[in-house]
């Protein structure tokens, strides 16, 4: 059941598909949603006097309309959890088997993850051997990963792309085995990009 963007209109279109289920008996109510022993009890009172008779058919028949309509937001919500665990499966899928090597940060720079490719090309850092499984690098600092001169450049790029809430991409070089705070980075470069999720409470790192 497709919903409005209006929430007017989806509050119309819901009420008009319950009345129509309830007329064809095409409704199935579910047992999550069911009147109390006092409403009923009250809806037998009226509708068995001739004075409030068509009162209470007519508060039957609102309530009825009610439970279908709960019903079908019902399914609506398992059905929209259904598919945004699916959109989550493939994203995570997809994240997992990029070529590129990908990272998730905090805000404070700290990996919180990274995908099989990232593994194997910091490797070194986990004391991981070729013929085992890569080993995550979270808790890390990002920077840890780059280069000593690369690091100002990194810190430099990344505020801007926070600053102007745009991608940023730049060149850097990493860290290497062997590599100490005063000696010599590889001369491989990398391409870095940096992406902000929507609610900037998350950073995304792509080398390639």
């Amino acid at each position: 059941m497709a919903k409005p963007n209006d929430p007017s209109q989806f509050t119309a279109s819901l009420r008009q598909l319950a009345e129509q289920q309830l007329r064809s008996g095409t409704a199935q109510l579910s047992t999550a949603f069911n009147a109390s022993a006092d409403a009923l009890a009250v809806l037998y009172r009226l509708s068995s006097a001739g004075n409030t008779a068509s009162d209470g058919l007519k508060l039957l028949h609102e309530l009825q309309v009610h439970q279908i309509e709960l019903d079908l937001q019902l399914e609506q919500l398992q059905q929209n959890e259904h598919n945004v665990n699916h959109e989550f499966a493939c994203y995570q899928q997809f994240f997992d088997i990029n070529p590129a090597a990908c990272f998730i940060l905090g805000t404070d720079g700290i990996i919180t993850k990274n995908n099989d490719a990232a593994g194997r090309l910091f490797a070194f850092l986990t004391d991981a051997r070729p013929e085992q499984p890569c080993r995550p690098l979270t808790g890390r600092s990002f920077l840890s990963l780059l280069s000593a001169s690369c690091r100002p450049l990194f810190v430099a790029a990344l505020a801007r792309a926070q600053r102007n809430q745009q991608r940023a991409t730049l060149l850097v070089t990493t860290a290497s085995a062997n590599q100490s705070e005063n000696t010599k980075a590889s001369e491989d470069s990398l391409r870095l990009t940096i992406s902000l999720s929507p609610d900037h409470k998350a950073i995304l790192i792509m080398l390639t």
